[in-house]
């Protein structure tokens, strides 16, 4: 037997070589070393906290992406996948000029990856000085809300938030918005929104790079039912002596109101006044609607106010003068006697010129009346009876009271 086995020793193991060569060759045909390419692999920033405890931020300027070549047998390259590539950059190490050495591997293969190369070897970050503002937070709705219903106000918890990050981006920041679709809202509700960041531009800016100290807030949207109503405007007061109120003209005539229903059901119109008292000319004006409004709803026509015209236009006038004899005691106290100190009096009246002309110095019957009047010195008003139309500035006289001793 051992005969058998030691007869040609020499070529056996000849043929034993032989053959481990053949299939090193055939293995090596069947799978070959080859290499591929991946692109984009996104490098994984690890210790960023070493940067935030400096009161610093930081930002990629190059180096945020890597593309690395893998050589490997054949078999090993076609089973990876770019998500087994890891790339990463330990931001503790940052040297002097702020750039860190980007270090790739595939986890679990080590063994059978025969090379990597990768295109960019650093990360270059720029570091800045981190800072904290608060920002009122602004509600922006988006559509309309249902026919007959309005927005009575919207507010969101918290009202205020805090936002971080690089000064100059802080610097930039003009106003947080968070936006709340109302289209054919019926009824007061209230959602949660994210916060946008808008800079002086109005331009939406990346909250990649912002902090918050609340990534969601609470909106609340309050809606009211609304009413259309007659508005009316009355003239009050008179126009100065000797001038006439003839004509008023305002508008709107209706104004939107809105509030609660049951608050709406007591408005049916509102009532407004307008004062024209001592007035000598034409008024073009603008008042209030709001001011009119007693009730507990609120005023939301695109007319906030009322133009108000009014025509005033001067009268005409008459003089006429009176002696201290055309002039009549009336209720003088018995056993006094009453005289003028005064023996000439001058009336101006005004009105239209038909009505003027139809007025005489006797029709007028001019008297004092002194039925108040102590004894002694009194300052009277002359008292006249004048037709309508016709009106007068009562001129004031001195009545002296004496007692006859009777």
């Amino acid at each position: 037997m051992r005969e058998k086995l030691t007869r040609n020793l020499g070529l056996k193991i000849l043929s034993l070589f032989m053959a481990i060569f053949i299939w090193l060759i055939i293995l090596n045909i069947a799978n070959p070393v080859i290499q591929k390419s991946y692109y984009h692999i996104q490098v994984t920033k690890i210790n960023e906290n070493v940067i935030a405890q400096k009161d610093k931020v930081y930002e990629v300027v190059s180096g945020d992406t890597v593309d690395v070549t893998i050589k490997a047998k054949r078999s090993v390259i076609e089973a990876l996948k770019t998500t087994d590539i890891k790339a990463v950059a330990d931001l503790s190490e940052l040297s002097l000029v702020n750039a860190v050495q980007i270090n790739v591997s595939v986890p679990g293969h080590e063994r059978d990856i025969m090379e990597i190369t990768q295109d960019t070897s650093t990360m270059k970050v720029s570091l800045e000085n981190q800072k904290t503002e608060q920002f009122r937070i602004n509600v922006v709705t988006q559509g309309e809300v249902a026919s007959g219903y309005y927005i009575k106000d919207k507010t969101t918890s918290p009202n205020i938030i805090q936002v971080s990050g690089a000064e100059t981006v802080i610097n930039r920041i003009k106003e947080v918005d968070v936006e709340v679709a109302v289209t054919n809202q019926r009824q007061s509700f209230v959602t949660s929104a994210v916060p946008k960041v808008y800079d002086k531009n109005g331009s939406l800016m990346d909250s990649d790079k912002l902090t918050f100290n609340y990534d969601t807030v609470d909106v609340t949207v309050n809606l009211l039912q609304t009413k259309t109503v007659n508005l009316f405007i009355e003239v009050t007061g008179t126009p100065y002596s000797g001038y006439k109120y003839v004509d008023f003209e305002y508008e709107p005539k209706q104004v939107v109101i809105a509030g609660e229903k049951d608050e709406l059901d007591k408005v049916q119109y509102i009532m407004g006044e307008y004062n024209i008292d001592n007035q000598k000319e034409d008024i073009e004006d603008q008042v209030n609607i709001a001011d009119f409004i007693k009730n507990d709803v609120i005023l939301i026509d695109d007319n906030q106010t009322a133009v108000i015209n009014v025509k005033i236009e001067k009268l005409d006038t008459k003089d006429l003068s009176y002696d201290a004899s055309d002039i009549e005691f009336r209720n003088v106290p018995k056993g006094a006697m009453a005289t003028l100190n005064s023996n000439i009096f001058n009336v101006v009246l005004y009105g239209s010129t038909e009505v003027l002309n139809s007025v005489n110095k006797y029709n007028l019957r001019p008297y004092i009346d002194l039925k108040k009047a102590k004894v002694g010195t009194n300052t009277m008003s002359i008292e006249f009876n004048s037709p309508n139309g016709v009106t007068l500035v009562n001129p004031s006289v001195v009545v002296t009271l004496k007692h006859t001793g009777g």
